[in-house]
C-alpha cells in the first residue's frame, strides 16, 4: 500500500497557494509554516501550524479550491499524503478524527459569531430579509462570489418576495464584480408571513457560515468575541472604535491558550494599523515600534515594520522611512508583495 511522501521546502516557499486546486494534505513535521488567510470581514489574519498537525485538509477532502496560502519560514518538513492515502491513514483513529471535528466545529462557530457581528443582529428576523442581508454584507466587503450565489437563492426561493427586483439588480452587478451602489436605500426589515428557517439554513451551511448548535452561547468579554468585534470595526472604516477595542485586548494578561496569546499579539499589530488608518501618524510609530519590541521574533514582525515605514513617511520623516523600507526588503521571505512594495518606495524615493 502506497503511503505520505516526505517534502522539505527552503524558507520562504510556498506549499500552496489561496485559490489552487486541492489534492493534497500535509503534515508539518519539521519547522515553520504559515497560513495567511482572510475573515468575514476581509481582515488578512495569519496562523502558525502546530509541529504534527494537518493542514489542507478541508479544501482537499471538500474538493474545493484552498482558502488560505500556505508559506515556510525558515525551512520546513512535511508529509504529503493523498485523499486516500489519508482516509485509510484516520479511518481507525478515531482521537484524530475527533480532533479534526473539534476545529472544524471551532472554525464555524468563529465565522457565524462574525456574520452576526456584521449584521448587527441577535436571533434571525426572517429568512428572506436575513438572506438578502447577509448577501448585500459579502458585496460591501468585495465578496462577490459569496454575494451573488446568496443573491441567486433568494431570487430562486421566493421568486414572489418584497426584495426581487432589488435582489435581481445587485446579483447582476455582484457577477459582474462591480461595486455596490451607495446610491442604493438601505435594506429595510419586512416582516414576510410564511417562510420556514429550514431553507435559510441550508443555504448558510453551504456558504460555511451555519451556527454550531452545540453552542448556543459565546461570551462577548472573551478576547475573541472582542477581536472579531474589532475586525468588523476596521472593516466599516470605524478605526478609533476599533483602536479602543485593539487596546484592550492587547494589554489583557488572561489570554491562556495559544489561540488567544496570538491574537493579543495580533492586536497590538491591528492597534498601530487602526491609528495609521485614522491618521494619528504618532500614536502609530508609537504602536509599531511597540510591537517591534515585545515581539521581536512576532509573526506580524514584517508587516509592523512596513507599516511602521509607512507611518513615518506619513509623518514626514522619509530619510528615516527609507531606512525602514530597506529592513523590510531584508526581513524574510524576501519574495511576497510586501518586500516588492518597498523595494518600489526606496526606489521612488532615491529618485
Amino acid at each position: 500500500m502506497s503511503g505520505p511522501i516526505v517534502r522539505n521546502y527552503k524558507g520562504g516557499s510556498i506549499v500552496y497557494f489561496e485559490k489552487d486546486k486541492a489534492e493534497d494534505i500535509f503534515v508539518l513535521q519539521k519547522g515553520r509554516v504559515v497560513l495567511t488567510y482572510s475573515n468575514v470581514n476581509g481582515v488578512e489574519l495569519k496562523e502558525d501550524v502546530k509541529l504534527g498537525e494537518f493542514f489542507g485538509v478541508k479544501s482537499a477532502l471538500g474538493r474545493y479550491p484552498r482558502e488560505e496560502t500556505a508559506q515556510v519560514i525558515g525551512a520546513a518538513t512535511v508529509l504529503v499524503f493523498k485523499v486516500p492515502e489519508f482516509e485509510r491513514f484516520v479511518s481507525d483513529k478515531t482521537h484524530l478524527i475527533i480532533k479534526m471535528l473539534k476545529v472544524f466545529s471551532s472554525q464555524l462557530r468563529q465565522v457565524h459569531r462574525q456574520v452576526r457581528e456584521i449584521l448587527g443582529q441577535g436571533e434571525a428576523k426572517n429568512p428572506p430579509f436575513e438572506l438578502m442581508n447577509v448577501a448585500e454584507v459579502f458585496f460591501k466587503n468585495g465578496n462577490h462570489e459569496h454575494a451573488a450565489y446568496a443573491f441567486s437563492q433568494y431570487l430562486q426561493h421566493y421568486p414572489d418576495g418584497q426584495y426581487i427586483d432589488r435582489a435581481k439588480q445587485l446579483q447582476d452587478l455582484a457577477v459582474r464584480k462591480g461595486t455596490y451602489p451607495l446610491t442604493l436605500p438601505e435594506l429595510i426589515y419586512k416582516p414576510e408571513p410564511g417562510a420556514g428557517n429550514g431553507k435559510l439554513q441550508e443555504m448558510l451551511k453551504t456558504m460555511a457560515i451555519q451556527k454550531d448548535p452545540s453552542t448556543s452561547t459565546v461570551d462577548p468579554n472573551s478576547i475573541q468575541s472582542q477581536h472579531d468585534k474589532a475586525s468588523t470595526m476596521m472593516s466599516a472604516g470605524k478605526f478609533i472604535e476599533a483602536s479602543s477595542i485593539y487596546k484592550e485586548i492587547s494589554e489583557r494578561t488572561d489570554s491562556v491558550t495559544q489561540e488567544e496569546e496570538q491574537l493579543v499579539e495580533n492586536s497590538l499589530f491591528y492597534l498601530g494599523k487602526a491609528h495609521y488608518k485614522a491618521k494619528d501618524n504618532a500614536s502609530a510609530i508609537n504602536t509599531f515600534s511597540n510591537f517591534i519590541k515585545r515581539y521581536p521574533k512576532g509573526q506580524l514582525l514584517k508587516e509592523t515594520v512596513y507599516h511602521l515605514a509607512l507611518a513615518t513617511e506619513a509623518n514626514g520623516e522619509r530619510d528615516k522611512a527609507l531606512q525602514l523600507y530597506q529592513k523590510v526588503i531584508l526581513l524574510p521571505p524576501t519574495d511576497d508583495s510586501i518586500s516588492e512594495d518597498a523595494k518600489a518606495k526606496v526606489k521612488a524615493g532615491k529618485s
